[in-house]
Formats: C-alpha cells, sequence, structure tokens
C-alpha cells in the first residue's frame, strides 16, 4: 500500500515554484532578522501585522547557531514545525518538537524556541498569528470565547503541544494557505473567508484538546468560571452606553477586585477594560456600516467620553480611524418604495 506523506517543506517548496493562479510563491525568513527586534525591552513579542486586519502567516527559519530569548507574545500564535528539529522551552518546562508538531500560543505564556544539535543546520516553521479581537463579535460568552478556548487555557501545566501523529498539521496547513491567499483581506468577502478558515483552524484544536481527559477537567472549569462571569457580561450587553467601572464589575460577580481580574483574563483572554472596549468598538462599527449618524454621537452611544478618546481606541484595536472604516464598509441603502 503506498504511504501518504504528511504535508512538509516539499509541499512549500512546490507552491513556491509552480504558484496556481489563486496562490503566492513562498519567503522563508530567519528568525534573527524577524522575531528578535519585534521582542522589546520589557521580553514582549509585538508582532507587526502589515494591515489593518489583524492576522498574519510568516514562514521562518531558525539557524543553529541561534537562541531566541524567552519572551511573551501580544497576540496568539498557531506554530506547525516544518523540517529539523527543536528544543522547545515553555513557563520551565521542555520538550523536543519535530516535523508537524503544532505549538498553541497564547498571550499569556512566557516561551522560547531553541537549536538542537550541532550537525542540523536549520529548522523551519509556518507560524499563524493574530490578535483574539478578529473573532470578536460582541456577543457575551458567545462562540468567539469557545473558539479561543485553548488559548485561554494555557499555563504552566496545559498541554500546549500538539504531537504530529495526530494528524492535524495537514488539515490546519491547509487552511492557513488558504487563509494566505486571502490577506490582506482588502475585501468584506475575503474577511469574510478569512475569520471562516481561522474559525476552522480554532475548531480543530478545540474538538483535539476536548479529547484529552487530562484537559477535561481544565473545561469543565473554564465553563464554571465562564458562568460566574455572566451577570456582568450580561449588563454590558444591555448597557454597554453607561460608565461602569473595575471595582462595579466586581461586585456584580460577588468577588473581589484582584480575583475578579484574574478570573476575567483567564476566561476571555483579555483584561476586563479591553474586553469593553473591544465590545464597545464592535458596536461602533455596525452603527458606523449602518447608519448616518455623526461620528461623534456613536462615540457617546457606544460609551466612549468624547469622540478624540474614541478615535484612539478605535484605531488602537482596528488600525484605521472611525471615518476610514465608515467609508471603507458603508452598507447600501435599500431604497425607498
Amino acid at each position: 500500500m503506498r504511504e501518504t506523506r504528511p504535508v512538509g517543506y516539499d509541499y512549500w517548496v512546490r507552491r513556491a515554484k509552480v504558484p496556481m493562479r489563486t496562490e503566492r510563491s513562498v519567503t522563508w525568513q530567519s528568525v534573527d532578522s524577524f522575531v528578535d527586534r519585534q521582542i522589546n525591552s520589557e521580553k514582549y513579542h509585538v508582532w507587526p501585522f502589515a494591515n489593518a486586519y489583524p492576522v498574519d502567516v510568516r514562514f521562518l527559519i531558525l539557524d543553529r547557531r541561534h537562541d531566541v530569548p524567552l519572551h511573551r507574545p501580544d497576540h496568539l500564535e498557531v506554530v506547525i514545525f516544518e523540517s529539523g528539529e527543536l528544543g522547545y522551552e515553555v513557563e520551565g518546562r521542555s520538550c523536543t518538537v519535530h516535523k508537524n508538531d503544532i505549538i498553541v500560543v497564547g498571550d499569556r505564556i512566557r516561551h522560547r524556541c531553541l537549536p538542537l544539535g550541532i550537525s542540523q543546520r536549520e529548522a523551519r516553521s509556518v507560524v499563524l498569528s493574530f490578535l483574539p479581537n478578529l473573532l470578536h463579535s460582541g456577543a457575551p460568552l458567545g462562540d468567539d470565547v469557545q473558539y479561543l478556548m485553548p488559548f485561554n487555557l494555557l499555563g504552566s501545566s496545559f498541554p500546549n503541544v500538539i504531537p504530529a501523529g495526530t494528524g492535524l498539521s495537514r488539515e490546519i496547513l491547509d487552511f492557513v494557505e488558504r487563509i494566505r491567499n486571502e490577506l490582506p483581506g482588502a475585501s468584506e468577502r475575503s474577511r469574510l473567508a478569512i475569520k471562516t478558515y481561522l474559525r476552522m483552524i480554532l475548531l480543530a484544536l478545540v474538538n483535539h484538546y476536548s479529547e484529552l481527559g487530562a484537559t477535561r477537567e481544565s473545561i469543565y472549569q473554564h465553563e464554571s468560571n465562564a458562568r460566574r462571569l455572566a451577570p456582568l457580561l450580561e449588563r454590558i450587553e444591555q448597557r454597554y452606553s453607561e460608565p461602569i467601572r473595575v471595582n462595579d464589575a466586581a461586585r456584580l460577580c460577588a468577588m473581589s477586585d484582584c480575583s475578579f481580574m484574574h478570573l476575567f483574563k483567564d476566561v476571555t483572554g483579555q483584561s476586563f477594560v479591553a474586553y469593553l472596549n473591544n465590545f464597545r468598538v464592535a458596536r461602533a462599527q455596525d452603527l458606523l456600516a449602518s447608519s448616518d449618524q455623526a461620528i461623534s454621537e456613536i462615540s457617546l452611544e457606544t460609551g466612549f467620553c468624547n469622540q478624540s478618546y474614541f478615535g484612539v481606541i478605535f484605531r488602537r484595536i482596528t488600525g484605521i480611524t472611525p471615518l476610514q472604516y465608515r467609508m471603507s464598509h458603508r452598507r447600501p441603502r435599500k431604497a425607498a418604495n
């Protein structure tokens, strides 16, 4: 019986040499020239998203002589190893990763990859990076939280390395390639396609972790914590235009401020302030695209104290100004009868 080879480096070489009409050639980059320069003095890896749509696909090479600093990302990553071997360190634990292994990287864990052995010239990996607000629909405890479950559960004991034997790399690489062909997400259709393919990747990860007995207790605990936040998230959904402070939010959940902030970050993957801003901006995006309201009115209606502050937060989250968003996303008006 003929053996089916897993998707690997030769897969990308073929695409690079003979690109199909809808595909782009592959450019491999050195970790030394790309990743290291994005790690700031506080050891955060700030991903340089090239456009307003916060998702990116890169092909990275780690030379055996190079040591990547221990760091925390400001984004989420799915890393698929294409060739070679690497030592991988996460929160004090270490292991060896091989071809077609997958690493799930959240924005709360310190990690790094290390070269192994003098006989190995280099190792290669495909990296899908994105910000969680790419999937934020504004629905409290909706599908967004479930899709991001593997990242929100990451910790010192959570198995964030998925071995090649699961066969997930082939499935995920196919969707990564589809995402890459839709970038930079310049149209509504391409943005919809990117979100759909990303959700398929995340669903594959959720299914994988849901079947692991070792993670079921963590999943149940996560769901219990989410239910504890339900009164607060319901209030945000119904009265997001009204001011709400951290101590008000903690009181709704019958918790101390410190315990609340820790729990909220565990459940949503974001701080309370970041979640609230993302929620309000999502509502503002809908109003900008569907109404003729003045931007100043929308800023107040969505809970921002003034238009200037609204503009700062909106641009920080979306990468563009409210006016630019309105001009590029305005929905056609139905003709009156």
